[in-house]
């Protein structure tokens, strides 16, 4: 396929090298920590209703549909809210949308404590998904604000490791606060450590622009190759983001991430049932087990970041280098669930299926990196995030549901393995070949 103009023309910081780093303070890495500390609050509380459900269910008399329905009712809500999500970001900036998302979420996980009835349980997960939906977009937006090309994937995986951080630490913390005060309380204090993070947000994050505390150099390093061409800055956020839909490298994007979140909420919502029944490993073992892949998760998330950046620092323009981290992971991925499939015994499907996370979680910063490189002004970064998350969120709402009827009218997880496998060649296809062009927004 062609490559537009705008592919072809040199990279500024990558003709004259990355510029020396700043000494002293570098701010751009507080503001990475402080979006750190809100991933990790969001997950605590978008896990800890699954921790506490037994209790609950027990407590109030609830059926296991009721609990189910509850359950559910986070997920739509945030794919949906994704679209207008990332619009209100470009349009109002990622100070004040990430501000009231967290602190609504965090209203709303600490309220849950206090709900008693079906329908308050469900109101108040439909507001934690509504609130969540803006954390990726308001997060890339800032990242796209505060680094150089050369530094985005490595600042953006630091803080998309803290989702696999989340994942590994919100079961033990939940369990612990809950045994200790109950599970009432629980929700209150999770709720709490949400406002901790909300206060070190307002605190650390400015426009680089309007920081008062960003020195001169660190300022020039930042801004050393910023996109913001006149000719663009008239339109409106509105205009240019229906525009989107109109570029095929759009949904490319979309469908390689609904393919690749296909396989992650896979890992999320069956591995524990994968171990029991397919790998005859008791509930206990399973539960420690299914740790493992987010652990090496976490660790990938960083690896495949900086790998991504180390090919803008050899002079591959930054959209090609994320792309090519996507392609190249997810085949790996493929792979190693297809060997999966076929393995002999448990400790060698255990070992491939954390090997499969790992090269799963070498895309993940890339993922989001490429948003923000895709697009020829920063005007449009979370929009852009957030339609690419869109559409990969649907994917891993899908996951689950069709998992389950693939198991069941299938007689077994080898087929589930499988289907995810090709899928993922879907997502190599996708940014591998068709995600070429950057776009004119």
């Amino acid at each position: 396929m062609s490559v537009e103009k705008s592919d072809r023309v040199p990279d500024p910081a990558v003709e004259s090298g990355p510029p020396a780093r700043p000494r002293g303070k570098n701010l751009r890495w507080a503001v990475i920590g402080a979006i750190t500390v809100l991933t990790i609050t969001n997950y605590l509380d978008r896990g800890n209703l699954s921790v506490a459900a037994p209790l609950i269910r027990d407590d109030l008399g609830f059926s296991n549909t009721e609990m189910g329905l509850i359950l559910s009712a986070f997920i739509w809500p945030y794919a949906i809210m994704n679209l207008p999500a990332g619009w209100a970001v470009d349009r109002w900036g990622p100070r004040l949308i990430m501000t009231l998302a967290a602190g609504l979420w965090s209203i709303a996980g600490a309220l849950t404590g206090a709900a008693r009835g079906v329908g308050v349980f469900l109101g108040l997960r439909v507001v934690l998904g509504v609130a969540e939906a803006p954390l990726f977009p308001a997060a890339l937006k800032a990242t796209s604000e505060w680094f150089p090309e050369h530094e985005k994937a490595r600042a953006t995986s630091i803080y998309i490791a803290a989702t696999q951080v989340g994942l590994a630490i919100a079961p033990p913390i939940t369990t612990a606060l809950m045994l200790a005060f109950g599970w009432e309380l629980m929700f209150v204090l999770v709720g709490l450590l949400g406002f901790v993070g909300v206060v070190g947000w307002v605190v650390v994050y400015r426009r680089p622009e309007d920081h008062p505390r960003l020195s001169p150099e660190e300022r020039e390093y930042i801004g050393v190759d910023r996109r913001e061409p006149v000719a663009v800055a008239h339109r409106s956020v509105g205009r240019d983001w229906a525009r989107l839909f109109r570029y095929p490298t759009v949904w490319a994007m979309m469908l390689g991430a609904f393919c690749l979140q296909y396989v992650f909420w896979f890992y999320i919502t069956w591995l524990p049932s994968y171990l029991e029944s397919a790998q005859n490993f008791s509930i206990t073992a399973a539960g420690l087990i299914s740790a493992l892949p987010y652990i090496a998760g976490g660790v990938a998330v960083i690896i495949g970041g900086r790998f991504s950046d180390r090919l803008v620092k050899r002079g591959m323009l930054a959209m090609h280098a994320r792309r090519r981290t996507i392609a190249g992971g997810a085949l790996l991925t493929g792979l190693a669930l297809v060997a999966t499939a076929f393995s002999d015994g448990p400790v060698l499907a255990v070992v491939l299926l954390t090997l499969g996370m790992f090269t799963y979680s070498l895309t993940t910063a890339s993922y989001w990196a490429l948003a923000a490189d895709v697009v020829t002004t920063d005007r449009m970064v979370g929009s852009m995030g957030s339609i690419q998350n869109f559409a990969g969120f649907l994917g891993g709402a899908f996951a689950p549901i069709a998992t389950g009827v693939i198991v069941d009218r299938a007689g077994g997880f080898v087929p589930a393995l499988i289907v995810a496998a090709v899928l993922l060649v879907v997502t190599t296809v996708m940014y591998g070949g068709f995600v070429n062009r950057r776009l004119p927004v």
